[in-house]
């Protein structure tokens, strides 16, 4: 209970309002998510306070920055990180996960069932052939990613889903600046345009910079 209470108020200082459903959402994710691991590498973080505060509060920073009733495809998501915790937090969301490897897009499909999750779709494919499936290039208000790759080809992977007016937010820890400067020009020649650069400070220690990238 002290580390529900814990989730519930941490992720009020991030902005965010869990109420008890999310909360025990989030608590069958965990579980189904610890013992799925045992069978399939999804996570080297397993105990219980470790994914709270390493996964779960980290991945529900991005949510004051996503509008209501949006279109929001996590690229590279892994075992639904960020997108499924944000999910989870904000029903409202429509949202779209694609991974490459099958076996986590496999546990996607299976946690979005067992939570009773509406308005998900786990795709299995690469993110550079799922755009030329009609529907998906400039198909989405938002394209969210954690550590996935570096800025250019994070960019040239996330940024062709978000329609113009949109944005891409990428997850990045303390030192990106070397790696933003890198991606500076493909950024640019995707229409892209760094809007705001958000830093927070996790209980884990962990610093959480928020790449905030629009495009025209």
């Amino acid at each position: 209970m002290q580390l529900k209470l814990f989730l519930e108020e941490e992720a009020a200082e991030l902005g965010v309002r869990l109420d008890n459903q999310a909360i025990d959402q989030l608590w069958a994710y965990k579980d189904f998510l610890k013992e799925y691991n045992e069978k399939v590498n999804l996570t080297a973080i397993t105990d219980d306070e470790g994914i709270v505060t390493k996964h779960f509060l980290d991945c529900l920073t991005i949510l004051p920055y996503l509008g209501q009733n949006s279109r929001v495809v996590d690229v590279g998501t892994g075992p639904g990180f960020p997108g499924l915790v944000a999910k989870i937090a904000r029903p409202d969301l429509d949202l779209t996960l694609i991974d490459a490897r099958g076996k986590k897009v496999k546990f996607l499909e299976e946690a979005a069932q067992l939570l009773g999750l509406e308005g998900v779709s786990c795709i299995h494919d690469r993110a550079e052939d799922r755009l030329k499936v009609p529907g998906y290039a400039k198909g989405f208000d938002y394209a969210v990613s954690r550590a996935v790759a570096a800025m250019d080809k994070l960019a040239g992977w996330c940024l062709p889903f978000v329609k113009p007016g949109g944005q891409f937010i990428a997850m990045k820890g303390p030192n990106f600046q070397e790696e933003l400067d890198a991606g500076a020009r493909q950024i640019a020649k995707l229409g892209g345009k760094v809007d705001k650069i958000v830093e927070l400070n996790l209980p884990s220690d962990l610093t959480r910079n928020l790449i905030i990238i629009s495009r025209r």
